[in-house]
């Protein structure tokens, strides 16, 4: 009974993980000017791609797709870029704009 209760805690803890890593976050939260330099070659390391699309946007605006938050991060990582993950809206609202102007 014991290690019934402990298996469901620790699948619903690992789903709870999973969903949060998705959580998406105002580009606000992301761009506090104290904010230390992250290291986004280590964090690309450790990381596992699950394939949902993220959309990122740097310090200066400019927004694009990647694959998953690994993709992002070996962007930033390769490019020394400062991409963070921001709502999806962002991204759309950005291929909408360019497709009117064409």
């Amino acid at each position: 009974m014991y290690f019934r209760k402990l298996l469901t805690s620790l699948i619903i803890t690992g789903l709870a993980a999973e969903v949060w890593c998705h959580v998406e976050i105002e580009a606000e939260d992301y761009f506090f000017p104290l904010e230390p330099v992250i290291n986004f070659c280590k964090i690309a390391d450790q990381c596992q791609h699950d394939f949902v699309p993220v959309c990122g946007q740097d310090s200066l605006g400019i927004s694009r797709m990647f694959n998953d938050n690994c993709d992002l991060y070996e962007y930033n990582c390769d490019e020394k870029k400062q991409y963070r993950h921001v709502k999806m809206d962002v991204c759309k609202y950005e291929a909408a704009a360019s497709e009117r102007m064409d």
